[in-house]
């Protein structure tokens, strides 16, 4: 039972197809890396919208509970934080979800106060108490609080716990990585009082005091703040997970622009890391959000899985459109190819013949 790296196979699996208006003709000198380009999913949400952002999913190698793959993420219609609540889907293959018979979304209440919000879910299995985690952060004037809540069963959450809180925007985006030979390592973004609108951030990171990899009953000593920088750019949101078959940590980075108007035009950019701290982050993105129409505004908080045996990547994408529209998709890129893409220096994917504009900038993609 895999809990965060997944074994797969192709067989039976059926691509997601991309919408018309998304499709443009490419050329690449070193060919794409992608088997699967990024195109769109339906995702139910609880509000009916179907507008979603924050992905993040567990694969087992065979059905836990009744699904092989759980995914969170959290609406976001209109971009409004009032929606922005923790939900729980399931699905069979990773592309095509739906809530689990017994669950009603949102697995997080929306805070009390009106004025605060929850944002920034982190979905993971803990094979020593056999039961999901969910990681989240409620969004205070002057606090970020990180929560966690377990499932043993993906239907029953608990009450959430708060195992540390940090002033201000400093704790944007939590991401775990637990590994079985050691402690787990969570990182954040610290963005300071001016979230959204600061023209620079660290990412921090904390160890488990637990060196078995427990993630739930356990303090997070730290923080220590990461060499992980992108030039020209500020890091905005991030997943990261343990890859055992290659021995480093992997991060998918939603980072926008710096001297620009804040986090509303993000790329998606890859780093990897033997430790944890120091960062070996290609300045290329993985996906330009110029290049296609659902995700000309921006690439948000993405998720990913890595198979070793078939070599591939899969990512689920958040992205906001052409049309001010949230929406999750789904891409597969060969690791090997997109890494020595990267390594060139080269576009993952080629120049567009269309460039798709983004629209005026909306209240929202704040932290």
């Amino acid at each position: 039972m895999l809990g965060l790296v997944m074994s797969c196979t192709d067989a039976g699996e059926s691509a997601p197809t991309a919408p018309a208006s998304a499709t443009t003709t490419r050329a690449s000198a070193l060919g794409s890396a992608f088997v699967v380009e990024p195109a769109l999913m339906t995702v139910p949400t609880y509000d009916g919208s179907g507008q979603a952002v924050h992905p993040d999913v567990v694969a087992f190698d065979t059905p836990w509970h009744g699904a092989r793959y759980w995914l969170t993420m959290t609406p976001y219609p209109k971009s409004d934080q009032k929606l922005e609540n923790p939900s729980i889907l399931e699905s069979d293959d990773g592309v095509t979800v739906e809530v689990p018979s017994g669950l009603k979304n949102p697995v997080i209440a929306p805070p009390r106060n009106s004025k605060n919000y929850n944002s920034d879910p982190e979905l993971l299995y803990e094979p020593q108490t056999d039961r999901l985690v969910l990681f989240d952060r409620l969004v205070e004037k002057k606090t970020n609080t990180i929560h966690v809540s377990t499932s043993r069963d993906g239907i029953t959450w608990t009450p959430t716990r708060a195992p540390f809180w940090e002033h201000y925007h400093q704790a944007v985006s939590p991401t775990v990585a637990s590994r079985p030979d050691g402690a787990a390592l969570m990182w954040y973004v610290n963005a300071g009082k001016k979230g959204c609108m600061a023209s620079s951030t660290d990412v921090m990171m904390r160890t488990a005091s637990d060196k078995s990899g427990l993630i739930v009953d356990t303090r997070w000593m730290g923080p220590s703040r990461t060499d992980l920088k992108i030039p020209g750019y500020v890091i905005w949101h991030i997943k990261a997970r343990w890859i055992p078959s290659k021995a480093e940590y992997w991060m998918l980075i939603s980072a926008f622009p710096a001297n620009k108007n804040g986090c509303h035009t993000d790329d998606l950019f890859f780093a990897r890391s033997s430790d944890g701290v120091h960062w070996n982050a290609y300045p290329e993105p993985v996906l330009r959000h110029e290049d296609r129409n659902w995700t000309a505004a921006a690439v948000y908080r993405s998720s990913f899985l890595y198979d070793a045996d078939s070599d591939e990547l899969r990512m689920w994408i958040s992205a906001r459109g052409d049309d001010g529209a949230w929406r999750m998709g789904y891409a597969r890129a060969r690791y090997t190819s997109l890494l020595v893409t990267l390594e060139a220096g080269q576009r993952v994917s080629s120049q567009a013949t269309t460039v798709f504009r983004a629209p005026a900038v909306l209240r929202g993609e704040e932290p």
